[in-house]
């Protein structure tokens, strides 16, 4: 990933210009961990980014509110 990738994911997560600058600082410093930029973004008081945490999205359900999708058979035979 690039600086300018992740200057860019942190703009459009809403994260305080100063704050970017500071974290992008640390990422030329350390080179790019999504782990350790996730925790910087933590502790300035922002969500995770870079990380995915799957233990959060356990709330997946094969209970949704879609209903079935009628198909209309082709053209062709309702001709016949």
């Amino acid at each position: 990933m690039k600086i300018s990738d992740i200057k860019f994911e942190m703009e459009i997560n809403g994260v305080d210009g100063a704050d970017i600058a500071l974290i992008l600082e640390l990422c030329k410093a350390r080179g790019f961990e999504s782990e350790i930029l996730d925790e910087e973004l933590v502790k300035k008081g922002y969500d995770k980014i870079f990380t995915v945490d799957y233990d959060m999205m356990d709330d997946y359900s094969d209970d949704d509110e879609y209903e079935t999708v009628v198909k209309f058979p082709h053209k062709k035979h309702y001709n016949e």
